[in-house]
């Protein structure tokens, strides 16, 4: 029997920190990390113990202002999902703009989720982890460990169930919540009229083996958080 997404609301939307008269720690920016054109596997985490996404209204907002950053620094975004204390992104950049995108990105949300919920302390990690995509098969490998991730987590028992991932989307069960580039991920899994039904077969008889060290790629890196 599937287990449903029921939408519950974490507690502590602080964490152990930021909330009264905690000062504020303003992010830092960093130098663009040396990232060049491909596809890379983002996912970023909060700071601690803290939540990134604590009600649906959280992940709505990330996910228009994603949407709206990727589109002003022109990024292709191929697939994603949130869920309580981190999201992953699997991403096309020309170049190493990536950097900026997330310094505003994660600068932006983390503003308003403090101000929504009266926290003080940083949302973020430091460095949000890179992990390059360098063939079909780790990206359909990574498309894959995306999917499963809220079923991993306790969520759901089917992936397809999460309403905060794309692999709905890329399933052809709904439309994009916002702007997907699926072209490299339709090629990945054959370029044919019926490569989501490949997609959905790979995440439906998937094991739970995968994990974020286990994601194939042939460099990590850190890109500025």
């Amino acid at each position: 029997m599937r287990q449903k997404w029921r939408g519950g609301v974490p507690k502590g939307a602080c964490g152990g920190l930021g909330r009264g008269n905690t000062p504020s720690l303003e992010f830092v920016p960093r130098p663009p990390r040396d990232l060049t054109d491909g596809i890379y596997h983002l996912a970023a985490h909060g700071s601690d113990s803290r939540y990134l996404f604590v009600s649906d209204a959280d992940r709505e907002d990330f996910l228009e202002r994603l949407a709206a950053i990727w589109q002003r620094f022109e990024l292709a975004l191929l697939s994603y999902v949130l869920l309580g204390s981190h999201y992953h992104a699997l991403v096309r950049i020309p170049d190493a703009r990536l950097s900026k995108a997330l310094q505003r990105l994660h600068t932006e949300y983390s503003r308003w989720h403090n101000r929504r919920h009266r926290c003080r302390a940083h949302l973020f990690r430091a460095h949000a982890l890179t992990l390059e995509i360098g063939s079909d098969a780790q990206l359909v490998a990574a498309s894959r460990y995306l999917a499963l991730n809220p079923v991993e987590a306790g969520l759901v028992n089917d992936p397809l169930d999460w309403p905060w991932s794309s692999a709905r989307a890329h399933a052809g069960l709904e439309r994009p919540r916002i702007p997907l580039a699926e072209s490299d991920l339709g090629a990945a899994f054959g370029d044919a009229d019926n490569w989501r039904e490949r997609y959905r077969a790979q995440i439906e008889t998937a094991g739970d083996e995968a994990a974020v060290s286990d994601t194939p790629g042939r460099e990590s890196r850190d890109a500025a958080a």
